[in-house]
């Protein structure tokens, strides 16, 4: 008697399993990544000219500006918007060897500083998704946080050697 139990058991365990695998616990797939890279362009040839150009061409007055939006609908599918807006020079050539390798490794620098306030994005929109997207705001108002502080720590990037001399 005991043995037809066992069985009648193990059935109902399966459906039971395979009941909770289609319905109980919803499948996290990545959020959709969208990157958008745009250039303005620079093309002074001393430190100073390209300071000033930076200054003045950038977004907002920024050298290099990113900006992240994070959107989430029906059953919890987010998007992660990222457009990096980055100075592009238009002759390196013009700039002296001395200067091109200043401007090269600034610009390096300034890349890798944008694409971490790219990543805070998307770490929003893994934790929104996460959450099943319950206190979404919450989450953006956390890594909006996290962007200001790290600006803050890094001077923008010029700890991180975002810097023309």
């Amino acid at each position: 008697m005991v043995g037809s139990n066992r069985g009648t058991n193990t059935i109902k365990l399966a459906a039971g399993l395979l009941i909770l695998l289609a319905f109980g616990t919803p499948a996290h797939a990545e959020p959709n990544i969208i990157i958008v890279e745009q250039t303005y362009p620079v093309d002074a040839t001393t430190a100073r000219g390209l300071v000033r150009q930076m200054s003045t061409r950038g977004r907002i007055g920024f050298w290099a500006f990113t900006r992240g939006w994070v959107s989430w609908k029906g059953q919890c599918e987010v998007t992660v918007k990222i457009r990096y807006t980055l100075p592009e020079h238009t002759n390196p050539n013009a700039m002296s060897p001395a200067l091109r390798t200043k401007w090269n490794r600034m610009k390096t620098a300034m890349r890798a500083h944008e694409e971490r306030h790219g990543q805070h994005s998307i770490n929003a929109g893994r934790e929104i998704e996460q959450a099943g997207c319950r206190g979404g705001n919450a989450i953006l108002r956390k890594w909006r946080q996290q962007d200001k502080a790290y600006d803050a720590r890094t001077r923008h990037g010029k700890t991180e050697g975002v810097v023309m001399k």
